[in-house]
């Protein structure tokens, strides 16, 4: 056999071996195939899902708002003077917790100093004069007196002896007419000395007039008044926190001049707080004084606070339509400060014997609310009617009865009479529900 005949006959092999694998491939090919196929129309014939039975509960709904934290209004001090002043020191910071009647500031007192020295000398005469008019005159005044009249009374008389002598001289032309004028002013002169004597004597023996006490009592009065209002405004020079809190706003700088009137400080007391919500206005009248609210703050995860809706506002807002309502919160740590967000839960009225579904079991076609009803293992599309919502349930309020089976996942889009498989898990469709059992 020569080398072309043996070269024939190993192509010849080649082929046939060619072929022969190709004939297995095509084979085994046909065979999976037909048993993917096989597969394919079980899985088409019943489609796994996961459901749930229409039931009575006891709902608790609730609506879930952002509030914002804030001072009650009462128990926030807008701390101004009572008086103009420079500021000598400050005797507290911000964010520094402070009692009622604790300093806050001290402005210049020494004019305060001087005034109240100035009134209490003012006080002192006042009262010189009152006790000196209450106890009346001494006896040696007395004796003065008298004796200030029996001179101006002998005066008196001299000059009106010397006046009747001189009488007789003017008749007989032996002094001139002055004379004896100048004579009788000086008898007229004398004579108002004495009554005015005479009247001086007879006061101080009657004593001092009831009007003149009283009026020296009121000089006294007025006198009093002054000193206190010097010492009012030296006391006006310390600023005091009217309240218990924390000094959350301090303007005032030392050796800054601060006008009455003019705010330098704002103290809180943040031991309860008020969380500002506002309602929507379809729930407004589902939410009253007294309604229970839980706070929880992003910042402070495994906390939850409690408080409860203490006021509601007189009005809407005319844009919105929302009202603002106000839920005190018990704040003894202090970690709810004003102007922090939060997150508020505020909790609605329970509706008892209500019939509800799994808020997965909601579906939306077209606007309308639906759910897939599973009724002898087929699927069909019912339209219903909702009423309150919370995170797990949504009431059914009519499309629906009591012991009705929902899909709850799997079953949305299936169109009317699918067969289905109800299963625990869509992972493990293998792994049947049940209920699906029962």
């Amino acid at each position: 056999m020569n080398s072309n005949t043996i070269s024939k006959s190993i192509v010849v092999i080649a082929l046939l071996a060619i072929l022969g694998g190709s004939a297995l491939w095509f084979k085994s090919f046909f065979a999976a195939s037909d048993s993917q196929a096989s597969d394919l129309v079980e899985v088409i014939e019943s489609v796994p899902v996961q459901a749930a039975n229409v039931r009575r509960v006891t709902l608790h709904p609730s609506l879930e708002l952002v509030g914002t934290v804030m001072a009650i209004p009462e128990h926030t001090a807008m701390v101004s003077p009572q008086l103009g002043g420079w500021v000598v020191k400050l005797d507290a910071v911000e964010g520094q917790a402070i009692q009622a009647g604790q300093p806050l500031v001290h402005l210049d007192d020494r004019t305060a100093h001087t005034d109240i020295e100035r009134a209490a000398a003012v006080v002192a005469e006042k009262e010189a004069a009152l006790k000196r008019l209450k106890r009346g005159y001494l006896p040696q005044e007395l004796e003065v007196a008298k004796q200030d009249r029996d001179k101006a009374k002998a005066t008196a008389n001299g000059l009106q002896s010397e006046l009747v002598a001189m009488e007789d001289l003017r008749k007989r032309g032996e002094i001139s007419p002055v004379q004896y004028e100048s004579k009788q002013k000086a008898v007229q002169s004398a004579e108002a000395a004495l009554a005015s004597a005479d009247a001086h004597l007879k006061l101080l023996q009657e004593g001092t007039p009831t009007e003149m006490v009283e009026e020296a009592q009121a000089f006294l009065e007025a006198a009093k008044a002054d000193l206190e209002h010097a010492k009012l405004t030296l006391e006006w020079c310390t600023i005091n926190s009217p309240i218990d809190g924390v000094v959350v706003q301090l303007l005032a700088h030392q050796g800054q001049f601060f006008d009455r009137a003019v705010p330098l400080a704002t103290v809180m007391d943040l031991s309860k707080v008020f969380v500002q919500l506002r309602i929507p206005n379809k729930d407004f009248g589902k939410v009253t004084e007294g309604t229970k609210v839980e706070i929880n703050l992003t910042s402070i995860p495994d906390r939850t606070f409690e408080g409860t809706v203490t006021r509601i506002s007189g009005q809407a807002d005319p844009l919105t339509g929302n009202v603002n309502m106000f839920a005190l919160v018990d704040n003894q740590g202090g970690q709810l400060r004003p102007g922090l967000i939060c997150e508020a839960r505020v909790w609605l009225p329970e509706i008892p014997d209500a019939l509800a579904v799994p808020v997965a079991a909601i579906g939306d076609n077209a606007g309308t609310t639906v759910v897939t009803l599973i009724q002898d293992g087929k699927t069909q599309e019912a339209e219903i009617e909702v009423g309150v919502e919370t995170n797990q349930l949504v009431q059914v309020t009519q499309g629906l009865s009591e012991g009705d089976q929902v899909a709850i996942a799997g079953g949305y889009g299936l169109p009317d009479g699918c067969a289905v498989q109800i299963v625990d898990d869509l992972a493990d469709p293998n792994k049947t529900s049940q209920s699906a059992k029962e």
